[in-house]
């Protein structure tokens, strides 16, 4: 044996001992096991149909984002592969899910940062496992019963894994399951599956046809879907925490003032109503031109008023909030500090305390894409300063308030 053949095989050894422990591959007898209960669990409460072609590996699994159950749709639907899913890193500090998250080989990622960890779990599972991972590209469910923004850091990484692509289709799930929502409801849900990318397309295909094919395909309408479909939800609590995410009234144009209990949703500065029908859409008690037909009509207004109001230069949000963090073993975020949250066109900064300390942190706004929420608590900033960072207004539901003008200062940087 030659020395350069003896290196090759040394160089071999030592990678496989380095990448043994990287990234687990979700283990078979549990996964298949949880499977088979999700799918029965998404007929039955969500009359959930899965259409489309099988998903072999290695590939990469892309679906739009409409609802916090999106994973277990995605987990019953698409088979045989076993998935291995991409998961925000909070969740990974909750001491029991966690060890059900290592489990079934999910892989833990900062939400909208740079996280290079995750990045090489990605590639060895999909180039040194032959595996699936499932990504949901828009980082977050807008709740918009449309399509999202997402990034076009996407396209760089398909062309680096340069693996397959499908793409999963989730519609339906916005009908009664939106983020807002307090219940689940059983209307109709589907997951259509098709290959996006071979491998030689994934490698050789310019970014912007990456893109260009990706939201063409992912693009849906619940709107359009329930029509096509005829689906019906005849629950009687659909409005339930439907204020944490539409906070202006689109008749008088005030802010904070919705309540909504049951099917009904109105304003207490002008007695506006809107009643949710069966089919989605809204009954009003009154005429006016914003009387939209939908709530997906009212979020892209609430959107478009925002985007009025962070286009002009002296634009400025400023707000007492409470610091939070992720503590490992602790299931859920832990209140640190106390200070002024404040966004300009100059970026983020929160001036106050943490763990005792005075501290200003500043963030450019171009390298915070997007604040994420829990809807009607609290808002977060990308990971930095070794932490997660949440931050709690004195009333939760401004958290939408923020994450919107997050979005619109995003959207106003990205088209100048």
């Amino acid at each position: 044996m030659d020395k350069s053949t003896e290196q090759t095989k040394t160089t071999s050894r030592k990678h496989r001992r380095h990448t043994k422990n990287l990234q687990r591959k979700p283990n078979a007898l549990l996964y298949w096991g949880a499977r088979e209960y999700i799918n029965v669990v998404n007929r039955l409460k969500f009359n959930l149909t899965a259409t489309g072609e099988r998903v072999h590996g290695p590939a990469l699994l892309l679906s739009n984002h409409t609802s916090n159950e999106d994973y277990k749709y995605i987990a019953g639907s698409v088979r045989p592969a076993r998935i291995s899913f991409l998961a925000t890193y909070h969740w990974f500090t909750f001491k029991k899910l966690a060890f059900w998250l290592k489990a079934i080989g999910a892989i833990p990622k900062y939400q909208f940062a740079t996280d290079l960890e995750s990045m090489k779990k990605i590639k060895y599972i999909v180039q040194d496992r032959k595996g699936v991972v499932y990504i949901a590209p828009e980082g977050t469910v807008y709740s918009s019963g449309h399509l999202g923004y997402i990034s076009p850091a996407i396209a760089k990484m398909i062309r680096f894994l340069k693996v397959p692509v499908y793409t999963s289709k989730i519609q339906g799930a916005g009908l009664g399951n939106a983020k807002w929502s307090r219940h689940l409801h059983k209307g109709m849900v589907n997951v259509d599956t098709h290959l996006l990318l071979t491998a030689d397309e994934a490698k050789t295909l310019p970014a912007d046809e990456i893109m260009k094919r990706l939201t063409t395909v992912l693009a849906y309408n619940e709107f359009d879907f329930q029509k096509q479909h005829n689906v019906l939800v005849k629950d009687s609590d659909k409005a339930d925490g439907f204020e944490t995410m539409f906070y202006k009234c689109p008749l008088c144009g005030s802010e904070f003032h919705i309540e909504a209990h049951g099917n009904d949703v109105h304003c207490t500065k002008c007695g506006a109503k809107a009643t949710f029908q069966d089919d989605f859409t809204f009954k009003w008690n009154r005429r006016h031109p914003r009387c939209f037909e939908n709530y997906s009509q009212w979020y892209d207004w609430q959107l478009d008023e925002m985007l009025k109001a962070v286009s002009r230069p002296d634009f400025k949000l400023s707000e007492e909030v409470e610091y939070g963090y992720d503590e490992p073993g602790v299931d859920n975020y832990v209140k640190a500090g106390r200070g002024v949250m404040t966004l300009t066109h100059e970026g983020w900064d929160y001036v106050g305390t943490f763990k005792g300390e005075h501290v200003h942190e500043h963030d450019d706004p171009k390298s915070v894409f997007l604040a994420t929420l829990k809807v009607g608590l609290h808002f977060e900033l990308p990971y930095r300063f070794g932490r997660c960072r949440v931050f709690y207004p004195k009333n939760g539901l401004h958290s939408m308030r923020w994450h919107l003008a997050s979005l619109a200062m995003s959207m106003i940087l990205k088209n100048s």
